[in-house]
Formats: structure tokens, C-alpha cells, sequence
């Protein structure tokens, strides 16, 4: 979560949003007084558009209206009807092999996969259906079909729900960005936070942990009661391998392909799109050079100054990653490609900023499930350590924040025991 200003330009490096509902990252934001900082996605942002055969198309939300749009062909769609009649599978399987067999090829090429691509800059032959889409393998099991599973919910729950009522998601950032959240966080720990240190290593004492800190050129061990690691999998790998290497392993298999971010500022009057829409994704089927474009200025006021637009474009990840290893100048070329051919942008844009992140989103794949069962079972060796993170509960800030909430409420039931209790327990 990182937020700049730009020349009256707000560029995001990571996150861009909250969606709601989430009690957890609601009851964050309230606590920490954000609430009057709080934004949600504009009205503007009514459609959903996907690229097809080289150009965007406008993806209708309501059921009814996609299976009557020609977004997809007639015989896809008459697939898609037909999933209630398939057969359901208990077992884990990839998110193609899911979609494949309960919908057909064209929503998994069309539809499904740049929604991966989007979401977790991901491969869908690649990823778990039941850590990345979990409702969805829920909706099968427990009803046998997701269509019937999802009308079984609605009949259930009251047609109000159906109709967008309560319990309909929302986008919301703030207006000074998503930074604001770990900034609030910082200022309120104001004492207890220490900012440019780097944890290189932890260790077991008889009465709890060492932990190895190098501020600057200066290391230094010290003790702690508890130790929270709330590191990306591969970097918790690291200082954790002298502690225990089996845990170390398992963490470092866990895949981060890098992801590139491209920030472009432009004229309003150079785009020829409305820009009528949170974005637009690409399909791999398409071979183009981006996962997708978030519309920015669109989504949530104060992205861009008066009379200009902001766009923010992902390159690499699982389906590319060798693209997002790319000079900046060449990430800005293939961004800007983009935007001409899929845009109207008819000139240069008036700000231009890329970021690469060597490490993206975890990956969880169909070996994922059992991976995470052995670190919990290694982790429960060590009294007072507890791991948290995106690769535990999900890529999204409402599921980090609510692992996190989680761990926070364990280290206080451990710390609660007292030092004679948790020398037992250890």
C-alpha cells in the first residue's frame, strides 16, 4: 500500500482499493477515525469492459443481460445454461480445469481468465479453485451446481439482496489514497514502530525469541516474548530458515512472479474512451502486453486534477513475467501502446510513472491447501511465533486486514497465559 502525489496526480503502487462489506477493515477504518477520509467508487464506473478480438466490449453484470448480450456465442452461453446438470467434484482442481468443465471454454478464455489475470496477475491452469475462488468450490459442494447455489442463496436471503440491497459490494479508498491506512496505522504507534529497520533473522531462546535488526550498517539482537512474521511468504522464508528450516522450505516454494505498475496522467480531451468503467482486463487469448488498465481517475475523485484523467496499467505477472522485468522506458512504451490502441489516446500523457515489483502476488496453487497445513503444524512447534499474511487468507486488502485482526487476537490469548503457562506451552 503506497500512495504519491504527482503533479495533482495520484498514483497507487500497490492496492487501489477496499471492498466492502468487511466488518474487520471497517472496524480499522473507524477506529483509527478514517471514516471522513472514505471514498467509493463513482457511479461513472457502470460497466465492466473486457477485450475481445482486439477491441473492448462493455460486459453486462446482471445475469440476465449477459446471457442475452453476444459478448459470448451462442453455443458458450447455452453451456453456461447447462451447468446446473453437471456433475459436482469434491476434490481440489485448478481454476481452468473448474471452469471447463462446469462452463466451457470460451467464459474460462473470455471471462474467467482475465479476471485472474486482473485479480491475482495470475494463471488460471495454474491456480487453486479452492484458494483463489473458495465460494465457488463451496457452492458446488454444498449445492451440487454454483448457478443453483447461487439462486438457492438468493431465494433464501430475500430478493433484496438480488436487487443490490444490503450486502452489495462496494469499491472505497480515501482521498489521499490507500496510503492513508498504513499512515494512520504508523501515527498511532507513534513510539512502537521503527521505520528503515530490517529484521534478518529469529531465533529460539529457552524464555521466548531473539530477533537479528540491522538499522543502517548496525546489527543488533533483541528478545521478544512473541514474534508476529507478517512478511510476504518469500521474505518470511528468509529470516526464518536459522529458526526452522522446514517452515523456511515451505514458504520459499510458494511462487511471486514480479508485476509491473504504469501510472499515466493524460488530457481528458486526448482520450477518445469515456472511460465509463472501473477498467478493462485482456484474456491471454488476446496476446497483448498488459493484464489490464484500472480507469483511476474514474473509480474515486482526487486521481487526477480538473480537466484530466489517470489510468493505471499491470503488466507481467504469471502470464508474462518476463515482460514485467522490463526498463521503465519500455514498460512506459508498452503502457502507452495500450492506451492508443485500446483508448484513442491520441498524445503523449502529461505524467508517466512505472514501478516494478520483483516479487507480485503469491500464487497458490492445487498444492497449496497441504502446504499451508504443514506450516501451521511446524508453526505450532514454536510457542510464540505466528505467521500471518496474503498467502495465508487471500490477495485482498479486506482479507489481509481480517488475517490480521485474527493473528492479533491469537498473540493475545498467548500472551494472556502469562510466562509460566507459555514455558508449558512451549
Amino acid at each position: 500500500m503506497r500512495s504519491e502525489q504527482i503533479g495533482g496526480f495520484l498514483m497507487e503502487y500497490g492496492a487501489n482499493s477496499i471492498v466492502t462489506p468487511a466488518p474487520g477493515a471497517e472496524t480499522l477504518v473507524a477506529q483509527l477515525g478514517l471514516d471522513p477520509e472514505r471514498v467509493t467508487c463513482s457511479a461513472a464506473a457502470r460497466w465492466r469492459y473486457l477485450v475481445r478480438d482486439g477491441r473492448m466490449r462493455g460486459l453486462p453484470l446482471q445475469p440476465c443481460r449477459f446471457l442475452l448480450s453476444d459478448f459470448l456465442s451462442l453455443g458458450a452461453r447455452l453451456r453456461l445454461m447447462a451447468e446446473p446438470f453437471v456433475a459436482a467434484r469434491h476434490d481440489d482442481e485448478t481454476v481452468a480445469h473448474f471452469v471447463r468443465r462446469r462452463f466451457g471454454t470460451e467464459l474460462l478464455d473470455y471471462v474467467v481468465d482475465p479476471l485472474v489475470g486482473g485479480l491475482f496477475a495470475g494463471d488460471p491452469e495454474q491456480l487453486s479453485i479452492a484458494a483463489v475462488f473458495p465460494q465457488l468450490k463451496g457452492l458446488e459442494r454444498r449445492a451440487g451446481s454454483v448457478i443453483g447455489g447461487i439462486m438457492r442463496s438468493r431465494l433464501q436471503h430475500g430478493a433484496g439482496r438480488a436487487r443490490g440491497g444490503p450486502g452489495q459490494r462496494v469499491l472505497s479508498s480515501f482521498r489521499q489514497g490507500l496510503g492513508t491506512l498504513p499512515r494512520a496505522i504508523s501515527r498511532q504507534l507513534a513510539g512502537r514502530v521503527f521505520l528503515g529497520h530490517r529484521v534478518e533473522a529469529v531465533q529460539r531462546r529457552a524464555d521466548g525469541h531473539r530477533v537479528k535488526v540491522r538499522h543502517g550498517g548496525d546489527a543488533r539482537w533483541t528478545t521478544a516474548d512473541s514474534v508476529v512474521v507478517a512478511l510476504p511468504a518469500y521474505a518470511a522464508a528468509a529470516i526464518l530458515y536459522e529458526l526452522d528450516p522446514r517452515i523456511a522450505r515451505a514458504l520459499a516454494e510458494i511462487s511471486h512472479p514480479p508485476v509491473a505498475v504504469v501510472f499515466l496522467g493524460y488530457r481528458a480531451r486526448s482520450i477518445v474512451h469515456p472511460l465509463d468503467a472501473v477498467g478493462v482486463l485482456t484474456p491471454a487469448t488476446e496476446r497483448r502486453g498488459v493484464l489490464g488498465m484500472l480507469f483511476s481517475s474514474t473509480m474515486f475523485p482526487g486521481r487526477a486534477p480538473l480537466g484530466h484523467v489517470a489510468l493505471t496499467a499491470f503488466i507481467g505477472g504469471a502470464r508474462q513475467p518476463q515482460l514485467a522485468t522490463l526498463e521503465s522506458e519500455e514498460l512506459e512504451q508498452l503502457a502507452q501502446s495500450e492506451v492508443r490502441q485500446l483508448l484513442g489516446g491520441r498524445v503523449a500523457p502529461v505524467v508517466l510513472r512505472a514501478h516494478r515489483w520483483r516479487y507480485g502476488l503469491p500464487q497458490p496453487g492445487l498444492d497449496h491447501g497441504p502446504r499451508l497445513g504443514r506450516i501451521t503444524a511446524l508453526e505450532s512447534e514454536h510457542a510464540g511465533l505466528f505467521l500471518t499474511g496474503n498467502y495465508f487468507s487471500g490477495v485482498s486488502t479486506a482479507a489481509c486486514i481480517q488475517q490480521a485482526l485474527d493473528t492479533a487476537r491469537r498473540i493475545r490469548e498467548y500472551l494472556a497465559l502469562g510466562p509460566v503457562r507459555r514455558r508449558l506451552v512451549a
